[in-house]
Order: C-alpha cells, then sequence, then structure tokens
C-alpha cells in the first residue's frame, strides 16, 4: 500500500526548477526572418544552447536556438557578417567600429563568439 509522504509530515522530492535561459541584450534590436547573426567577444555564449532575444521596448523573445563558434574576429568572414543583424557591422570595418564602442580596448585580434539563430517570419511582432 502506498502512502503519501506529506501524510506522515515528509516532504516528496522537491521538482526541479526550470532552467534559466540566458537573455542577450542588443544595442540595436532589429532582426530579419531567417539566419541571422550576433557576434559577441569572448567566450560567454560559447556552447549556450538557447537565448531569450532582448526586444525593442524591453520585452523579451521565446528562447531560440543557437549555434556557436569560437573564432578570431580578424578571421571572420564575409560569409559570417552576411547575416549579422545589425546592418552597420555586416564588414569587418563596421563591426570593428562598434565593437571598440561597446568594449573598451576591444582589438582585432581578440576572439568572439560567433551566435547564429533563425527567426520565422513574425516570431517577433
Amino acid at each position: 500500500m502506498a502512502t503519501d509522504p506529506a501524510a506522515h509530515g515528509q516532504q516528496g522530492p522537491t521538482p526541479a526548477a526550470p532552467e534559466t535561459v540566458p537573455v542577450m541584450g542588443f544595442a540595436n534590436p532589429v532582426f530579419a526572418s531567417g539566419h541571422n547573426t550576433s557576434i559577441r567577444r569572448g567566450t560567454r555564449w560559447l556552447g549556450v544552447g538557447q537565448a531569450r532575444l532582448q526586444l525593442a521596448h524591453g520585452r523579451l523573445s521565446a528562447p531560440v536556438p543557437l549555434q556557436t563558434r569560437l573564432r578570431r574576429f580578424d578571421q571572420l568572414t564575409a560569409a559570417e557578417l552576411a547575416c549579422e543583424h545589425d546592418p552597420a557591422c555586416r564588414s569587418l570595418p563596421g563591426l570593428l567600429a562598434v565593437m571598440q564602442q561597446h568594449y573598451p580596448g576591444f582589438a582585432a585580434g581578440d576572439q568572439v563568439t560567433v551566435c547564429d539563430f533563425w527567426l520565422r517570419p513574425g516570431q517577433l511582432s
């Protein structure tokens, strides 16, 4: 005969807390339908499987799957920058200027994490 642990003053197993999905913030939260890329300084985002995107007016997206890889900034290719979410960052000189604005001391030889994500049409509206 099964007994209810609470009936005997015992607590059952505590349910696991839901996994916290990190929030990826953006200085310029503009996105296209389909493939988007965000280049991040360092390794904080390397291996992160999903994120919530910080949208305009402080809104957050539902969790979005991420694919990440580590690169040296000066080895990024035009193909890797073609889907950069921010149009100002779709060239190496443009991205470098933005990175140096947001990360004082950032240099072209620094490591970055390339974060790729895909959005369905209307997903962020």
